[in-house]
């Protein structure tokens, strides 16, 4: 018997032939996520011209859960990583409340970037992090990998820095909405700017950016005290030979800067995308 989402695949594929162009069929989305009660699909450029009927299947199918449908038709971009969606269905309001691993994310679904993907990274930070520790997110967005640290262990202070000003009134929100203003601290601004004054400092720094430049990689590295780690999230064609040049250079970066030893261990978090993995690097300075 077909179950859970393969039948949500079958029933999608069935109400959309009379609408979609047989040779086109198979570009229609096998896989869906939600932020909150945003359904979001990916939508491939062959099939731009049959968005809202598509969206509007996904609702139906996920009527109760789904409010409103967006498509991802391209790319995050730029230094403030604002994702390219694009409206289908429901309700156009993209705001919504995110809930997981104990923690209230209230975020524009459409406007910011969240990874429901990421959850296993997220726990494993939960995990892994110890009590009092000094922790750095340098990419924070509306506290993606910091927030759940806050409310689910005791560090001794998070610093979160956000350079879109949109991420960042949610940042603010989400600190007061989940009670965690005497643990974690927002900075607005340029984290090439903005964090000098704590180099040294860090027992942990989070960098959850793909496109993060060799000047923000050395701060992060210079941000750390001897025994901090940085946690360094890079998209990685899926060879190991592609791994291996990434760590070279990476180790090059950190031999410049502290002249110390290191060690360096690597996770696959997702796959990203054909032939690509998000993969994150532990970086510890000993």
């Amino acid at each position: 018997m077909i179950r859970g989402r393969d039948s949500k695949r079958a029933k999608i594929h069935k109400l959309l032939e009379d609408h979609i162009p047989s040779n086109l069929s198979s570009y229609i989305p096998h896989g869906w996520w939600y932020i909150g009660d945003v359904l979001i699909i990916s939508i491939p450029k062959q099939l731009l011209d049959f968005k809202h009927i598509i969206g509007e299947v996904f609702l139906h199918v996920e009527q109760g859960k789904a409010r409103s449908v967006f498509g991802k038709v391209g790319p995050t971009k730029d230094i403030i990583r604002t994702p390219e969606f694009t409206y289908l269905a429901g309700d156009t309001n993209s705001e919504t409340l995110h809930k997981e691993l104990g923690c209230q994310f209230k975020i524009d679904a459409a406007k910011l970037t969240f990874s429901p993907g990421n959850h296993g990274e997220r726990k494993r930070l939960i995990d892994i992090v110890q009590k009092n520790e000094f922790i750095i997110d340098m990419f924070s967005c509306v506290g993606n990998l910091s927030l759940p640290l806050a409310v689910n262990n005791e560090p001794k202070k998070i610093i979160a820095t956000e350079i879109n000003p949109l991420a960042y009134r949610y940042l603010e929100e989400n600190i007061k909405l989940n009670k965690v203003e005497d643990r974690i601290f927002a900075i607005f601004g340029d984290n090439r700017t903005v964090l000098s004054e704590y180099q040294g400092q860090a027992d942990r720094v989070l960098f959850g950016y793909f496109n993060g430049d060799d000047q923000q990689k050395r701060l992060a590295i210079r941000l750390c005290k001897k025994g901090g780690i940085v946690h360094f999230h890079e998209i990685v064609p899926a060879k190991e030979e592609e791994t291996d040049k990434l760590i070279k250079k990476l180790v090059v970066i950190i031999e410049q800067e502290t002249k110390s030893d290191m060690d360096i261990a690597f996770k696959r978090v997702k796959k990203f995308s054909p032939g690509m993995d998000h993969i994150v690097f532990d970086v510890k300075i000993n």
